[in-house]
């Protein structure tokens, strides 16, 4: 059978025609033909040849071996922070704590006197013998002569001696880490890091949107057709807006200004104005580009999370929370009241505890208005609650293998293998949808369908009881997303035509094949964003 939509003519940009395409909806397809970025024509087994003899087309795609899925949507990736981590020092390459030390040296060899010195942030202290974070002055070894910013993930930050300074950071400077005099280490956790970063100079415009445009071209490599982008500046959007109106953005992003609690207190109607100002507004954006909202964030990550119990490794540690229920409730109600959509990140089950509460004082609020980011160490109650209020919540099973060691070492066995109970998310009928934290998390999605289905982790299989099978998965990471966004299904009549094929099929591939599988195409908006091997 064919399905189409009215067209004067049956001309088309693109036909493909695979040996099935799963839409992970109620039916299967084998062909389709795109038209102006959508989805024109679809046709089964029984009605293909018909397809491809009514449709004529620019290009046709005819291939028995290629398995066509919807292209994938992750709903909390960090696009900006990983284009940043592209020209920062790559100490992910550092196996050891001298290999950090002298590839920060090297950056130094090669940058003026004077000049700020800032790694990447896709790496983990575990992969270094010594399991844990350089000090300040383990960086003053590496150079005297700039200020120095180690980053690790979104949470986390060593500044050096001349860095601290810099930044007013001392022995007086509340929330830091202090060694047994009484100094500074060096180490800043969330909103520890706001002296540092207001004060490190802008990254050239043109440096910031190449970093845009090559990691968007990378994640589509991945099969990646859209991302929420989760913790992006005023300047990064502009960057954004650039490589958006030159062609330049490869996949969908909608973006989220990152609003820490320091950012809003001047009044939280001030900082919406001042935001306007500039133009960013929800919505704002063209083609592949829309601004989805605001990040706030109420806990830290893995290191400090707000648990209701102490972390297993340091006994009266309960992790951190960064609002009072009262002074969040208050915020999200404005942002509602003016039209912002709010994720805030929530990843211990207090701080999942004081969200929730905050949702509910706010009241009735428009679908998918406020939104949970994470809700890694959910309980049963609150899975009840987030149900009861309607709210949505995005799950990033990768950071369990991303973080495994780490959340063992803080959290314990048991809490670990409790991370993003999948299963009783989806029976309970939550709200969710799916993503990787990237660079937090590795960004291969169906890496990530890979660990929600088998719930291996390099320290074993965490939480068996917790996965899901594979088309519920895949689901997660495609029409979920889609559907959250406010996008039509991926490969329907009419919709975006993103859609990624692969060579064999994910959904009956051996599990450990996901692991190692890539797209041999991947289409956004019915433009070939990547092709293997070209």
């Amino acid at each position: 059978m064919v399905k189409a939509v009215g067209m004067r003519d049956n001309t088309a940009d693109l036909v493909v025609r695979a040996g099935v395409a799963h839409t992970l909806g109620e039916r299967t397809l084998t062909a389709f033909a795109v038209r102006d970025g959508a989805v024109v024509a679809v046709a089964d087994r029984d009605g293909e040849a018909e397809l491809l003899r009514s449709w004529t087309a620019a290009e046709v795609i005819d291939d028995r071996d290629l398995v066509v899925l919807p292209g994938f949507v992750d709903t909390h990736c960090h696009l900006a922070l990983a284009a940043r981590s592209s020209f920062g020092v790559p100490v992910s390459q550092a196996r050891d704590l001298a290999g950090v030390i002298e590839l920060i040296r090297e950056r130094a060899a090669q940058t003026p006197a004077g000049q700020w010195i800032v790694t990447a942030a896709d790496w983990h202290e575990n992969q270094l013998a010594e399991r844990r974070l350089p000090t300040a002055r383990e960086l003053d070894s590496a150079t005297a002569d700039h200020p120095v910013l180690v980053l690790r993930g979104g949470h986390n930050a060593v500044v050096n001696t001349l860095g601290l300074r810099l930044a007013g950071i001392d022995r007086d400077t509340p929330d830091i880490d202090r060694d047994t005099d009484g100094e500074p280490t060096g180490r800043l956790r969330d909103s520890a890091m706001a002296p540092v970063t207001a004060i490190l100079p802008a990254t050239p415009p043109a440096v910031l949107a190449d970093g845009l445009a090559t990691t968007s071209s990378r994640f589509a490599s991945h099969g990646l057709t859209t991302v929420r982008d989760p913790a992006v500046t005023p300047e990064e959007w502009r960057a954004y807006c650039g490589i958006a109106a030159d062609g330049r953005l490869a996949i969908r992003s909608r973006p989220m200004i990152f609003t820490p609690p320091a950012a809003l207190a001047g009044g939280v109607d001030a900082y919406l104005d001042g935001l306007a100002a500039q133009g960013i507004v929800p919505g704002a954006g063209s083609g592949l580009l829309r601004l989805w909202g605001l990040k706030f964030v109420l806990d830290g990550g893995a290191e400090a999370a707000a648990l209701s119990q102490p972390y297993a490794n340091q006994p009266g540690y309960f992790g951190q929370l960064l609002w009072e229920t009262a002074d969040l409730a208050a915020a999200l109600a404005t942002c509602v009241r003016r039209g912002w959509p709010v994720g805030t990140h929530a990843y211990g089950d207090r701080a999942i505890a004081v969200l929730l509460d905050a949702i509910r004082a706010v009241g009735p609020i428009p679908r998918g208005m406020l939104v949970v980011e994470h809700g890694g160490l959910i309980t049963p109650a609150q899975i009840a609650e987030a149900v009861s209020l309607g709210v949505h919540i995005t799950v990033q099973h990768p950071l369990v293998v991303g973080l495994a060691q780490a959340s063992v070492d803080f959290f314990g066995r048991d809490r670990t293998a409790a991370l993003f109970p999948l299963r009783e998310l989806l029976d309970a009928g939550a709200w969710i949808s799916a993503g990787t934290d990237h660079p937090i998390g590795p960004l291969d999605p169906l890496a990530g369908v890979h660990g929600m289905t088998t719930r291996q982790t390099p320290v074993g299989i965490l939480g068996p009881e917790h996965g899901i099978s594979r088309v519920e998965a895949l689901r997660l990471y495609t029409l979920a997303g889609a559907g959250f966004l406010g996008q039509p299904p991926g490969l329907s009549l009419g919709a975006p035509a993103d859609f990624v094929a692969y060579p064999v099929d994910p959904l009956t591939c051996p599990a450990d094949d996901l692991l190692t599988l890539r797209p041999v195409l991947t289409t956004v908006n019915g433009r070939i964003a990547s092709r293997a091997g070209s």
